[in-house]
C-alpha cells in the first residue's frame, strides 16, 4: 500500500514537471526581446470615495494587486503570470455583489476584461508569439481595467452629487420653514376700491341741468 502511494506521488510530480516543460517550450525564452522589461501605462486610479465604497470587494483588490506587477515587466514574465491573472479576473467577474455595479454597461466591461486575460493566457501556448504582441495585449488589459475604474468613479461621483443635492434641498427647505416661523405675521389691508361713476347717472344729471337752464331762461324772459 505504501509503495502504491509513493508511486502515485512520483507520477504526479512527473506529470507536473512535464507540463512545465511543455509551457517553457511553447514560447522561445531565448529571444532577447522576450526578456526586455517594458514600462506600461498606469491605469486610472479610484477616487477616495470609490475606494471606501468597494473596500470589501476582495476579488477586485486581488486583481489590482497582481496588475501592479505588470507596470514594469518583460513579455516572458508576463506570460508566467497569465494563468494567475486569468483565474483572478474570472473570480472578480463572478463576485460582483454591489448593487450599483449590476448594470449591463458595467458587466460588459468586466466581460471584456476577462476576454483580454484569456487572450494573454492563450499566448503562452503559441510558439511563434512575439514580444510586441504580448506587450500590446498587456496594454489592452490595462486599458480595460482602467475603463472599469473610470466607470466606478463615475457611478460614485453621481451618487455623491445626488446626495449633496438632496442635502442642499433639505437645508433650503429647513431655512425657509424657520424663516416663516420667526417673521411676524402682517395683516394685509384691503385695497380701497375706486368708485367709478355710473355713465347712465351722468347723462341723467346733464339732462336735468339742461332742462333746469331752459326753465330759468323762460322765467327771466317773463
Amino acid at each position: 500500500m505504501f509503495k502504491q502511494i509513493l508511486l502515485l506521488i512520483s507520477l504526479f510530480f512527473l506529470a507536473t514537471s512535464c507540463k512545465k516543460n511543455i509551457q517553457k517550450v511553447a514560447v522561445d525564452a531565448k529571444k532577447p526581446e522576450m526578456n526586455v522589461v517594458v514600462k506600461h501605462k498606469n491605469y486610472a486610479a479610484l477616487s477616495s470615495y470609490s475606494k471606501k465604497e468597494i473596500k470589501n470587494w476582495k476579488e477586485y483588490k486581488d486583481v489590482e494587486e497582481l496588475l501592479t506587477r505588470f507596470e514594469n515587466i518583460s513579455p516572458l514574465e508576463a506570460l508566467n503570470y497569465a494563468v494567475e491573472l486569468k483565474d483572478l479576473t474570472k473570480k472578480m467577474k463572478d463576485s460582483i455583489k454591489i448593487k450599483d455595479f449590476k448594470t449591463p454597461a458595467f458587466k460588459a466591461r468586466v466581460n471584456v476584461l476577462e476576454n483580454e486575460a484569456l487572450r494573454l493566457y492563450d499566448m503562452t501556448m503559441i510558439p511563434a508569439i512575439t514580444a510586441k504582441e504580448i506587450n500590446l495585449q498587456i496594454d489592452k488589459y490595462i486599458l480595460i481595467f482602467s475603463s472599469i475604474n473610470e466607470k466606478i468613479n463615475t457611478i460614485y461621483q453621481k451618487k455623491l452629487f445626488d446626495e449633496e443635492i438632496e442635502l442642499e434641498d433639505f437645508f433650503q427647505l429647513d431655512s425657509i420653514d424657520n424663516k416663516q416661523k420667526t417673521e411676524p405675521k402682517t395683516v394685509k389691508k384691503p385695497e380701497k376700491q375706486i368708485q367709478r361713476a355710473n355713465p347712465v347717472s351722468l347723462e341723467k344729471k346733464k339732462a336735468f341741468l339742461r332742462k333746469k337752464s331752459l326753465l330759468q331762461n323762460k322765467k327771466d324772459e317773463n
